[in-house]
């Protein structure tokens, strides 16, 4: 798990503030972006071992998010979690499980997240 390098998007400050601290506490490098525009780019420059997409950023939703990051890092896109604190509808949900994505609610617990990024940089290696 050691520097394991993580892509949080979300354009909640608080929200990345916290999952930063608790995942750089646990030894992964962890990057951030605000926008979808802005993950892109940086998942054209870095290479990610997971990532962490809010379904509701303010320059498209993660599903489309999730389906550029597929035709760009098809592993990272495999190794994703998506998080909203909106409802999800069904047709969501449904796309999250047939990519085999996880998904978390927030107010999310720390320890889920932890166990979900775990189980997804375990398949990394």
């Amino acid at each position: 798990m050691e520097g394991k390098r993580l892509l949080i998007v979300d354009d909640e400050v608080d929200i990345v503030d916290l999952l930063r601290d608790v995942l750089t506490s646990e030894g992964y490098v962890v990057d951030a972006a605000p926008s979808a525009e802005e993950a892109l780019r940086m998942i054209h420059e870095n290479i990610y071992d997971a990532a962490i997409l809010d379904f509701n950023l303010p320059d498209m939703d993660g599903v489309m998010l999730h389906r550029q990051i597929r035709q760009k890092d098809p592993d990272l896109a495999n190794r994703s979690i998506f998080m909203s604190g909106l409802v999800q509808s069904d047709t969501n949900l449904g796309y999250y499980a047939a990519q085999g994505a996880g998904f978390l609610s927030k107010p999310f617990d720390i320890e889920d997240v932890l166990a979900a990024v775990r189980s997804l940089v375990d398949s990394a290696e």
